[in-house]
């Protein structure tokens, strides 16, 4: 095993660069992994920060008294009085369970409309106590909490940020004019318009003056704690027998809270094209150091060592590094977390990094592995069931027979240059293969980017219902702002690493091609030739990953749309777009190849043919 080691390092220290490259891939494709399961995690911090100083709920009990199919009507009739008196009983038999060590409400809520900023907006009321709670009492962000005999109200915060409503602002609730006497934030519900209708605090008096003027019973909130607050799942499983009655626990609701659904389907997205771009570039650089390494090899078997112990060098040699991108990965992906929630409105204050967790971490490390193994088995294994003879050869590879396509493109004419180029690309299929998904991953990417803007735009420039909607789309265009920056700039990244991935490509051709391309020149062929020759080799990755990444890309669209409840518009680009995307991606190609095609043919033909 000693022995093992010390020749795994050896191997990475006499190859720096490539190494060096490959960490950087796998860190890139790792750390995606760690953000993507960190970032539902990034508000935990402020949100415990918020329920602690309100003394919150270990258990959260929402009550309605109208039937499913009533719920979501915007002036729900008035509740059956059967249906009342079952949630309240439901809810006075829960305040009275085992275990329970304080209780907050049950607090009556109220249905209506009202008008803020001039604006019609749906309003749910909570009729509290002027004396705080014992249990989950909102926490003041302006101005100052309900008092008896004041006609004042309290807004939820997020209501009052985005409407700009200020202590001692008035508003219209059910006809009536208010005035606000502050606003407040709690942990029971979220921010407006995630939560919506919009929730407002009034007084019992208050409440009375409201109901009077049409507002209608909608239910109850009741919350409370436990004297062992690991009993709440039995609770929830006791109460949640109605279907007018819904419970939470706390886990639960702080699960929910920080869920940000739809950066966690991006970034899920990414990762994937990440990892698959991944396993792509780690073939191509596997397969090109283990064709370095053929006469190492044949060396180590010649003293004496196995077959599964030369390939236990190169399996140590790889995983060491995907060790250490996992390191890197659920580090940085952990610490960059805050950064792409910055400014969600689900957020209970400044997001925070999360704690590193061995689930995230065996997580970043599976996919590094996963990576290093898919893309480094098969040329491994190929190159240790080499002969030895064959293994301490220098030389090249010999062509096998000419294929089908490439006597066919011979016998129709095509010029030479071509025809060389297709026979070379036809000669290592695996290596085109590997390329060309690459390169469809990038495009794939391109094409979700694409169509995130264009849905992006057609929801913000259409018409809103109302007005009321009108106000809460600034909330949208942030959210959708953000998810398009991240769409952006994964993009630029796959696209990037895609056309990394295809000069090392070329790289490793060019080295492959260099004695037949110079024995090209020494018959007659011109430099120029020999470069169309490779430029035509190489091309035919990038027309075969148009063809995968274009139809991915729409495929991938269409399933993140369609994965959540709300109805999202599929995939809605004009074919132009898909054919600049395709001749963009050519040209890119072009420009990443032409490089080693150029430096290929400058290489003097009376040096290529005497090395050995």
């Amino acid at each position: 095993m000693g022995l093992i080691l010390r020749l795994a390092w050896r191997n990475l220290r006499a190859r720096p660069g490539q190494a060096v490259l490959l960490l950087l891939v796998l860190s890139l494709s790792t750390t995606t992994v760690g953000l993507g399961l960190a970032v539902n995690e990034t508000g935990d911090e402020s949100w415990d920060r918020l329920h602690r100083s309100m003394n919150g709920f270990h258990v959260l009990v929402t009550a309605v008294y109208h039937p499913q199919a009533w719920q979501g009507l915007v002036t729900p009739p008035a509740p059956d009085p059967a249906d009342a008196a079952r949630v309240d009983a439901t809810l006075a038999a829960l305040a009275r369970e085992p275990g329970v060590a304080a209780v907050s409400g049950p607090w009556p809520q109220l249905r209506t409309e009202g008008r803020v900023a001039d604006i019609q907006v749906q309003i749910r009321v909570q009729v509290r106590d002027a004396t705080p709670a014992a249990v989950s009492q909102p926490l003041i962000t302006s101005g100052a909490w309900l008092a008896d005999g004041d006609d004042g109200i309290v807004l939820e915060d997020g209501f009052a940020s985005l409407f700009k409503v200020k202590p001692g602002d008035e508003v219209t609730i059910a006809g009536q004019r208010l005035r606000v006497r502050g606003s407040a934030t709690t942990t029971s519900v979220w921010h407006y318009p995630l939560d919506n209708p919009a929730m407002i605090w009034a007084n019992r008096a208050t409440a009375a003056q409201l109901r009077a003027a049409g507002a209608i019973p909608s239910g109850a909130m009741l919350e409370l704690r436990l004297a062992r607050p690991e009993q709440a799942n039995a609770l929830v499983a006791a109460g949640n027998a109605s279907g007018l009655v819904r419970i939470k626990t706390l886990e639960q609701a702080r699960s929910e809270a920080g869920e940000n659904l739809g950066v966690f389907l991006v970034l899920l997205i990414i990762a994937t094209l990440l990892s698959g771009l991944t396993v792509a570039t780690a073939a191509v650089l596997v397969t090109g150091r283990m064709t370095a390494q053929s006469r190492q090899i044949g060396t180590l078997k010649a003293v004496g060592l196995t077959p599964r112990q030369a390939l236990a060098v190169v399996l140590v040699e790889y995983l060491t590094i995907a060790g250490a991108a996992a390191g890197i990965g659920i580090i940085a992906g952990t610490l960059l977390s805050p950064l792409m929630v910055q400014g969600m409105p689900n957020l209970y204050g400044a997001p925070a990094p999360p704690p590193l967790t061995w689930p995230r971490a065996i997580a970043a490390l599976t996919v590094a592995v996963a990576v290093v193994i898919v893309g480094s088995l098969n040329p491994a294994l190929r190159g240790v069931r080499q002969s030895t003879v064959r293994a301490l050869a220098s030389t090249a590879r010999p062509p096998r027979r000419a294929s089908r396509t490439a006597r066919l493109a011979a016998n129709v004419g095509v010029p030479l240059p071509v025809a060389l180029g297709i026979r070379a690309a036809l000669r290592r299929p695996g290596r085109t293969i590997a390329n060309a998904i690459g390169l469809a991953l990038g495009v794939a990417m391109v094409i979700v980017g694409l169509g995130a803007d264009r849905a992006a735009h057609d929801f913000l420039d259409s018409a809103p219902r109302d007005e009321e909607e009108a106000i809460s789309r600034t909330v949208n265009a942030i959210l959708i702002d953000q998810l398009l920056d991240m769409v952006l700039a994964a993009s630029v990244l796959l696209i990037a690493l895609a056309t990394l991935n295809a000069l090392i490509v070329a790289i490793f051709a060019a080295r492959d091609n260099a004695r037949n391309h110079a024995i090209m020149r020494a018959v007659g062929a011109t430099p120029r030739q020999t470069v169309i020759s490779f430029v035509v080799a190489q091309s035919g990755a990038c027309l075969l990953g148009c063809a995968i990444g274009i139809p991915l890309g729409v495929i991938l669209y269409n399933a993140a749309t369609t994965s959540g409840q709300r109805e999202v518009p599929t995939i809605a680009l004009n074919v132009s777009v898909y054919i600049l995307v395709a001749v963009a991606a050519l040209l890119l190609y072009l420009l990443a190849v032409i490089v080693p095609a150029a430096r290929l043919a400058r290489r003097p033909v009376a040096g290529v043919l005497t090395y050995e």
